[in-house]
């Protein structure tokens, strides 16, 4: 993969970056329909018309808010408590899927090649693998998400910031 300064063509200003890639290639967008997330899907969706793009969607089920795994000798009935996580993976999962299956819809009626995929993890740590997996040429992401909301946050959030200095692609924050 050739570095980021050799795909940047030119910079119009702080919003707007033209890349320029001969190849087919894939760009990961992570998605959970905030504010920020459709934002970048758009963001992405302008990249991937300029250069022949497939977007990949992903919504990731965060199941570390569930409960802390320190937590689990502490919890006499961890039977029960499994199995309301499995509903609640599966509940989630199936709202996720409408969700993000709408938006690869809306792009491919746009004329831009999309899928989606759903993982359940940590959210950086999913983004990483599937960024891997999938050999993505670029990410493109909210600079923080949903807690900047509620707590009127600026700047970067936690795990976009994580993105942006561990990934192997070129990472856009998208504010």
């Amino acid at each position: 993969m050739e570095p980021f300064s050799e795909k940047v063509m030119s910079i119009y200003s702080k919003n707007q970056v033209i890349v320029m890639n001969d190849n087919k290639s894939n760009i990961l967008v992570p998605f959970d329909a905030t504010e920020l997330s459709v934002k970048a899907l758009n963001k992405a969706k302008d990249l991937a018309s300029n250069q022949s793009s497939t977007i990949i969607v992903l919504y990731i089920i965060d199941d570390t808010s569930f409960y802390p795994k320190e937590i689990a000798k502490f919890i006499s009935n961890m039977d029960d408590l499994d199995k309301t996580r499995h509903y609640f993976e599966k509940t989630i999962r199936e709202g996720a899927e409408m969700m993000i299956e709408k938006e690869v819809d809306r792009l491919t009626h746009e004329g831009v090649a999309a899928k989606s995929i759903i993982r359940v993890g940590h959210p950086a740590d999913e983004i990483l693998t599937v960024s891997k997996e999938e050999n993505s040429s670029m990410i493109v992401m909210g600079s923080s998400g949903s807690l900047k909301k509620r707590h009127d946050r600026k700047g970067i959030g936690s795990i976009s910031r994580w993105i942006s200095e561990v990934a192997t692609c070129p990472v856009v924050l998208v504010r």
